[in-house]
């Protein structure tokens, strides 16, 4: 029997599964946490999410502050690992680089290499409009005569092609790009997450109004990690973002980065992080 499994087990990691490192070389991530007593954290600038502060060189933020409370609840101590941005999360997750990180959406591409849990928190897409345009609602955009200016190939374009699909997309590589079409008149409005929305907000009083547009568009934030055959880390992470979105925290974390870190004054009374 013990042959036949071994067997089985190669099978499956010669199909390219993708299993981590450690999950083929017998140590699973739990495993390695409990051994090491370390849990290791993937980071890079972005605020609210990661700030550096640049006189430790540690890491503040929303994000952080929940893997923090992870690592407290599991007794270990947590290192803050620089990755390059969102686009080296999935290789130094499934190349053992770090053990998790956080904020990441669960995409079906993505799923074929890592897995996830959570989620750990619900983000927005809003809209910001220029002065003279007064769109409200989805419906309002839904039209071939408004422009929306949009970052190519992003959640935002998605969204907007979901809740507008009429609308007349202008699209763009940059944040600094959208605004600048908006402010100038190029496009009637943007869209993006609510963070990104608030922020360009502040940063730009010349904008118009800030809206969140019904029907709610909001997808969920989730801890990235390993796939492997031990479940217990994935369960441990399940379970702390149930009972930490249950009792408010992450929502109260997520708002209280964007005080401290992002420069925003204040937050509407619309604006959640819940589902």
């Amino acid at each position: 029997m013990k042959r036949l499994l071994a067997i089985v087990f190669a099978a499956v990691a010669a199909l390219g599964f993708g299993l981590s490192a450690s999950a083929q070389d017998g140590e699973s991530t739990w495993e390695r946490i409990k051994r090491t007593g370390e849990l290791r954290f993937a980071v890079f600038n972005y605020a609210p999410y990661f700030v550096k502060d640049k006189e430790t060189g540690d890491y503040g933020g929303a994000l952080v502050e929940m893997a923090n409370d992870v690592a407290g609840e599991l007794k270990v101590d947590l290192v803050q690992v620089e990755v390059g941005g969102w686009s080296e999360l999935v290789l130094a997750i499934s190349t053992g680089k770090v053990d998790f990180a956080a904020g990441m959406q669960a995409t079906p591409v993505r799923a074929t290499s890592i897995d996830f849990a959570g989620p750990i928190y619900w983000i927005e897409w809003v809209t910001v409009n220029h002065p003279d345009f007064g769109g409200k609602n989805w419906e309002d955009y839904n039209d071939p005569d408004v422009k929306v200016a949009v970052m190519t190939g992003t959640s935002d374009q998605l969204l907007l092609e979901k809740w507008a699909p009429r609308a007349s997309q202008i699209q763009f590589k940059e944040l600094s790009q959208i605004i600048l079409a908006v402010s100038s008149g190029r496009a009637d409005a943007f869209t993006t997450t609510v963070l990104s929305s608030m922020i360009a907000k502040e940063k730009n009083p010349g904008l118009g109004t800030f809206n969140t547009p019904k029907p709610r568009a909001a997808l969920p934030g989730y801890f990235g990690i390993r796939s492997e055959f031990d479940p217990r880390f994935k369960n441990f992470l399940n379970w702390w973002a149930e009972w930490n979105n249950k009792l408010g925290h992450n929502e109260r974390r997520m708002k209280e980065a964007m005080l401290k870190y992002s420069g925003i004054t204040e937050i509407p009374e619309s604006v959640t992080f819940t589902e």
